[in-house]
């Protein structure tokens, strides 16, 4: 069976659920035209950050394809093909092989990831896209984390929730929210082993905003990653305290870059002293991931990467 890498995530819902891509000729429209119409293709997310093909996708169903325009950012048009693709369940590929531009598996294996969820706890991915989420505490026994995004065929709002409480701490459930979020952004697929990737990857980047907002005295910055933005007490105390302060700046006459200069070394300033961050270069770091936004990368067992998956439900379908 042929293969389509995508790197968006997006994948249709894998029982009969379908979407509509636009396709550039030469990244992937070709290879739907020569399939063809009726015929079935496997899709699977292509890592950016691994530069590798992920061995889990949908099998689609091409029902449709046509020929479009689109304007690129000069106004001129560019040729472009659209196509409906029908989920028809999920799938995953153990060797591949290319033939010219194209990658082939001779070995695709279907996969009732639903009925598997007791010794491969897994979140699907496919037929919706993941747009943010929230952490609740109410204690140590019920902290409820809730995952909402878009239908990608009706369009309208799904979400998943699951109660975290009496597994792991708050920051810990915080960390696990953006972590399911970019690993189904990333894979399509949230797996113990997507998970534990996406924290490594989500908390580090969190890392990385503490200190390059501290160093360049830029406040904006915080709690920014590939993922979105974090909201949490420090980042919500900075856009609050940059607001503010950028005002009073201009209210009292002062330029927009004078304003704007003194108002994010203001910003930082209140934000050291509120939350009591050492400018100690390496504790910093931990200091702002921990106690300003709330979250905690600290590796837990696989088991219990397993118990967290399993109490989401499989999709926002149910």
């Amino acid at each position: 069976m042929l293969i389509m890498p995508v790197a968006n995530g997006i994948l249709p819902r894998p029982q009969g659920g379908t979407i509509t891509g636009m396709f550039i000729i030469e990244n992937g429209g070709q290879l739907l035209l020569d399939v063809g119409v009726g015929k079935e293709i496997l899709i699977c997310p292509w890592v950016v950050e691994e530069q590798g093909l992920y061995p889990v996708g949908v099998i689609v169903r091409i029902m449709n394809i046509w020929n479009h325009t689109v304007a690129d950012e000069s106004g001129a048009e560019i040729p472009v093909l659209m196509a409906k693709l029908e989920g028809r369940g999920h799938a995953r590929w153990h060797t591949v092989r290319t033939a010219g531009s194209y990658i082939y598996s001779s070995d695709v294996a279907h996969l009732n990831l639903k009925k598997m969820r007791k010794d491969y706890p897994a979140i699907s991915g496919a037929g919706w896209m993941p747009q943010g989420g929230y952490t609740e505490f109410r204690d140590k026994s019920d902290i409820p984390v809730t995952i909402y995004g878009t239908d990608l065929e009706t369009t309208q709002e799904v979400s998943i929730t699951a109660n975290l409480g009496g597994l792991v701490e708050l920051e810990q459930a915080h960390t696990i929210e953006h972590s399911v979020i970019r690993a189904l952004h990333t894979y399509g697929l949230c797996t113990p082993r997507t998970l534990v990737e996406a924290m490594g990857r989500e908390t580090d980047e969190l890392k990385k905003s503490v200190e390059f907002s501290i160093k360049h005295t830029m406040p904006e910055v915080l709690g920014l990653t590939a993922s979105g933005a974090c909201g949490n007490p420090l980042t919500n105390m900075a856009q609050v305290y940059l607001a503010q302060e950028f005002v009073s700046n201009i209210e009292a006459g002062k330029s927009l870059n004078e304003s704007l200069e003194k108002a994010r070394r203001s910003t930082m300033s209140q934000l050291t002293d509120d939350i009591g961050l050492t400018m100690h270069e390496g504790l910093r770091v931990l200091q702002g991931l921990k106690k300003g936004m709330a979250h905690d990368d600290t590796l837990l067992k696989l088991d219990t990467y397993k118990k967290v998956i399993s109490r989401f439900p499989f999709e926002p379908w149910g």
